[in-house]
């Protein structure tokens, strides 16, 4: 069963960007997205969740005609067995948890 939130529920991310983790950074250079900023750690309903692996990432950005929708998605996987899907509102900065896989 896949739960999901269309909004999402809010998450506290730290990135790769904000950490010196020289292992984690070639890692996601092989596996995740060519980008700089991408999550290294995600903490969700009090608990902390080494990322693993990004699996997928992509952008949207639509409605910007009326209210934009401007978001990074990121599918990944954690040290603790979550298989979820995040996103950060790349207009205000937030980050949240929009679908987790069983």
């Amino acid at each position: 069963m896949t739960r999901l939130w269309s909004k999402g529920q809010p998450i506290t991310v730290t990135t790769l960007a904000a950490t010196a983790a020289t292992e984690q950074a070639e890692l996601f250079s092989r596996q995740g997205p060519e980008i700089e900023d991408v999550p290294y750690r995600i903490v969700w309903q009090g608990f902390t969740h080494q990322v693993l692996e990004i699996t997928r990432y992509w952008r949207i950005d639509i409605d910007w005609w009326r209210e934009r929708i401007w978001r990074a998605y990121f599918k990944l996987r954690t040290e603790t067995g979550l298989l979820v899907v995040i996103y950060q509102n790349l207009i205000g900065g937030e980050w949240y948890l929009q679908r987790l896989y069983d």
